[in-house]
């Protein structure tokens, strides 16, 4: 017993001086560097960026991009892996240099405001982790997202050169989403931009149970520029438009309340913004580095999809995306990447003027087939009716009697929780193919 206890004393005591011999940037957590390559995953796996479920404007913590691609329950990219990367907490003097850059490719006309990122921003050591993740653990996803960049690029830049804005804010884009139209995140955030349901609204995207103009690429792009240049009006500076474009400006705006300050170093050093906001400027600088020239990165082998091209065509009533694809002499699966806004099998039905996207070249094609098109089948045969709530029913078992999903319900009903009372009136839409139980 006696040399089992001088053996423990002696690896306690050992261990005792090592930890003393460490460097204190490897004590101390809020201003250490990142650790080295072959402690991250452990070190990033402790420091998960917390879940902002109050104000639910972005992605909670996931574990890893590999557990992410399991578990994702649909065909849709479910979960942002870039804007989930834990990592370590950007430092104030990288969020300055960043703000100065910025603030630089503001002076030029527009048009040309393309941000120049000084050496001490390209070298600093948490853009360079998060290159380093980017390139490594989150590869796959990565790629898929330039590769998909090249659909929607072109005219998201010439859409925030038209505002004024500088056009590598793009990337945004890249960390929020991954350029995926079908993005949609726990906290319900949709599309590109990653807009939730009150900030589309409030920037004029239709949202109901037929269309989500979230997911329109163009529309949200200049929703979301529009959001980027009142945030930046509203806070004077670009540090905190972006934190508020990531955490909400009503988180930021209780921060300055409650401390009666705006500025940001002294609102951070109080924990009123959470490391996820503080790591919005390191991810973004990193994924904007790589994008801008991949095969510096190892990304040479990226091959890109083509951009996205289309006519737009004026429908009335509910038309079926099958007979779309007919008139057009394309397919389904073509016009609905070319709507993604679409929720259904069908275009608006109470909507006159609809505009459709059908593919580049195809305009004059549909227009002319459309004309001849039978009255029967230009308005499909949708139904609207009326649902009272009864006692004991759920949002649940009212979907499964008319074959529909709980979110489908909630969207078309502007329900923002599942509770119904006795005697609520919902709206059920439904295409001709529904059968009453």
């Amino acid at each position: 017993m006696l040399v089992r206890k001088n053996i423990r004393l002696q690896l306690f005591l050992s261990l005792l001086l090592w930890s003393l011999s460490l460097p204190a940037c490897m004590l101390v957590s809020s201003t250490s560097s990142y650790p080295a390559r072959s402690q991250r995953s452990d070190w990033a796996a402790s420091h998960l960026l917390p879940e902002d479920a109050e104000e639910e404007e972005r992605l909670p913590q996931a574990s890893s991009a590999e557990a992410k691609e399991k578990t994702a329950p649909t065909p849709e990219e479910a979960l942002t892996a870039l804007q989930e990367s834990p990592g370590p907490q950007a430092d104030d003097q990288l969020l300055g240099l960043w703000q100065k850059d910025l603030d630089k490719a503001m002076e030029k006309s527009p048009g040309q405001r393309q941000i120049q990122f000084s050496i001490p921003v390209v070298e600093n050591e948490r853009v360079r982790y998060f290159i380093e993740l980017f390139r490594e653990r989150e590869r796959a996803f990565f790629s898929r997202a330039l590769a998909r960049s090249g659909k929607y690029l072109p005219m998201m830049v010439a859409i925030l050169r038209e505002e004024g804005l500088p056009e590598d804010l793009v990337y945004l884009s890249l960390i929020e989403s991954g350029f995926s139209p079908r993005a949609y995140s726990r906290a319900k955030a949709a599309g590109p931009w990653q807009f939730i349901r009150g900030t589309g609204l409030r920037y004029g995207l239709k949202i109901d149970g037929w269309v989500d103009e979230r997911r329109d690429p163009v529309k949200a792009t200049r929703a979301a520029a529009a959001y980027l240049k009142d945030l930046h009006s509203q806070f004077g500076e670009w540090f905190l438009a972006a934190a508020a474009y990531n955490a909400g400006e009503r988180r930021v705006e209780k921060a300055i309340r409650r401390l009666r300050t705006e500025d940001f170093w002294h609102l951070s050093q109080k924990r009123y913004l959470k490391r996820e906001t503080r790591n919005y400027v390191p991810k973004f600088i990193a994924a904007t580095l790589i994008a801008r020239n991949p095969e510096k990165y190892g990304f040479g082998d990226i091959v890109y999809e083509s951009p996205v091209d289309h006519d737009e065509v004026t429908i009335t009533g509910a038309l079926k995306l099958e007979t779309a694809a007919r008139l057009a002499q394309s397919t389904t699966e073509a016009i609905k990447e070319l709507n993604p806004a679409l929720r259904r099998d069908y275009t608006p039905p109470n909507e006159e003027g609809f505009v459709l996207r059908v593919p580049a070249g195809k305009g004059e094609i549909f227009a002319q087939a459309y004309e001849t098109l039978p009255e029967s089948e230009k308005k499909a045969k949708v139904r609207i009716v009326t649902h009272k709530v009864r006692r004991g029913e759920t949002l649940a078992s009212i979907a499964r009697r008319y074959r529909q999903k709980v979110t489908q319900l909630m969207e078309m009903n502007n329900l923002k929780s599942r509770r119904l009372r006795v005697g609520q009136e919902l709206i059920i839409a439904f295409g001709e193919a529904w059968v009453k139980n």
